[in-house]
C-alpha cells in the first residue's frame, strides 16, 4: 500500500507491504514549489501532477513498486465530530446525521462529502456517531492529480485518521482500551490536534501556526536570511530556560504561543466531550516535534500530564526489520502521515 501526503511545502511517500506483519519498504521525499498547494488546496494541477510524478521517483532505498494508493486530505479542509443522535432505526439515521451536523460543520454543507459510522452500541436513548466531512474544492482537484499518474487510488483520508493509525496500536482490542490520548502533529505550515479515545477519535482541530512560522519569527526578531534561522533553530533548546540569547528568547516565545494555542484548542475540546473523555497523555509528531526542548514547553503548559514523543514505528516490523529502510526515528517524524495511510490495509480501527 502507497501513503501519499501531500502538504504545501512538500510530497512525502510511504510504501508498506504486509497486512498481519507490514513492513516498511521505502520512503520517498521530494520539495514543493511555493503556491502549488495553497492551504492544503491545489492551485496548479498539471504543476502538482509533475511533482508527485518526480517525488515518486525520488525514494530510498528503494524505487516504489506500485499497487493501491491512499492520500491525505488536510486537517484545515476537513471535519470530524462525535455526535449524540437520539436511537431511531437505521434507515433515518443518514437525514439524522445531516441534521446534525449543520449545526457544528464549520463549511456548506452543499460543498462537502460527508461520512459517519457508528462508534458504539446504541443506548435506551442515545449512540454516538463519528462523522467526517471533507470540502469537494479539495478533494475533487486532488483526486485528478491522482488519475492525472494513473494511480489506483482507493481511498482518500483525513490526516488524523493517519497519524492515529501510524502512532497507536492498531489492533483493534488494543485501540478500544487506549483512553485519553491527544496526538499534536507539528507540521511546516500548520499544526493538527487529534484526540483520542475508547478506538476511536473524538475530536480534531487545525492550528494555522507550524515549525516555518517559528523559524520566521526567529528571522525576523534577528534580522536573519529564513536559512539562517533555520540553522540557528536546530542549536536551541526551548526547555531550557537559562539559556538567555536573543534567539533562545525569540524561539521560547514563538513555542509557548503555539502551545497554548493547543491549549485553547483543548479548553474547547473539553466543553464538547463527557466529563470522562478527558486528557490523560500527550503524543508530539511531525517534523517540528524534534525542536529541542518542546517536551518541556508542553509539560509547562499541560502540569500533571505525562508528554512524550509518538513512536512512528508502532504498527511496523522492528527497527531491525525495515527491509533496508535507513532512517532515524527523528526523520521519520517527518512521514507519520505517510505511514499512516501506508498501513490502511492492515485493518487498524479508527
Amino acid at each position: 500500500m502507497i501513503g501519499i501526503d501531500i502538504s504545501d511545502r512538500s510530497i512525502k511517500i510511504a510504501e508498506t507491504t504486509g497486512k498481519d506483519d507490514p513492513v516498511l519498504r521505502t520512503l520517498c521525499w521530494s520539495p514543493l514549489a511555493p503556491n502549488l498547494m495553497r492551504r492544503g488546496v491545489v492551485q496548479d494541477i498539471q504543476s502538482v501532477i509533475d511533482a508527485l510524478k518526480k517525488g515518486m521517483t525520488s525514494c530510498s532505498p528503494v524505487t516504489i513498486a506500485g499497487g493501491d494508493v491512499v492520500a491525505s486530505i488536510p486537517e484545515m479542509q476537513s471535519f470530524v465530530r462525535v455526535l449524540d443522535l437520539p436511537v431511531m432505526a437505521e434507515h433515518e439515521i443518514e437525514e439524522a446525521v445531516q441534521w446534525a451536523v449543520r449545526r457544528h460543520i464549520p463549511f456548506d454543507l452543499d460543498r462537502v462529502y460527508l461520512d459517519w459510522e457508528p462508534l458504539s452500541p446504541s443506548h435506551e436513548k442515545r449512540r454516538q456517531v463519528l462523522v467526517g466531512a471533507a470540502q469537494r474544492d479539495v478533494v475533487d482537484p486532488l483526486l485528478t492529480v491522482l488519475d492525472g499518474l494513473g494511480l489506483n487510488v482507493v481511498a482518500l483520508e483525513l490526516e488524523a485518521q493517519a497519524v492515529a493509525r501510524c502512532l497507536l496500536p492498531r489492533e483493534a482490542g488494543e485501540a478500544h482500551d487506549i483512553q485519553g490520548v491527544l496526538v499534536v502533529d507539528l507540521g511546516a505550515t500548520a499544526t493538527n490536534v487529534v484526540f483520542f479515545d475508547r478506538g476511536a477519535m473524538r475530536y480534531t482541530a487545525n492550528i494555522q501556526l507550524g515549525s516555518d512560522d517559528l523559524t520566521q519569527k526567529l528571522a525576523h526578531d534577528l534580522s536573519l536570511l529564513p536559512s539562517q534561522a533555520a540553522e540557528k533553530k536546530v542549536t536551541i533548546d526551548v526547555g531550557r530556560k537559562a539559556e538567555a540569547t536573543e534567539a533562545a528568547v525569540a524561539l521560547r516565545v514563538g513555542v509557548l504561543e503555539l502551545v497554548h494555542q493547543v491549549e485553547r484548542v483543548v479548553r474547547e475540546m473539553t466543553v464538547q466531550l463527557p466529563p470522562e473523555e478527558r486528557v490523560r497523555v500527550i503524543l508530539l509528531s511531525g517534523g517540528g516535534a524534534n525542536l529541542a526542548g518542546i517536551i518541556d514547553m508542553f509539560a509547562q503548559v499541560f502540569p500533571g500530564i505525562p508528554v512524550q514523543l509518538g513512536n512512528p514505528w508502532t504498527n511496523l516490523r522492528g527497527e531491525k526489520s525495515r527491509n533496508g529502510v535507513n532512517i532515524s526515528s527523528v526523520d521519520a517524524m517527518h512521514f507519520v502521515t505517510a505511514i499512516g495511510l501506508s498501513l490502511r490495509q492492515t485493518g487498524y480501527v479508527s
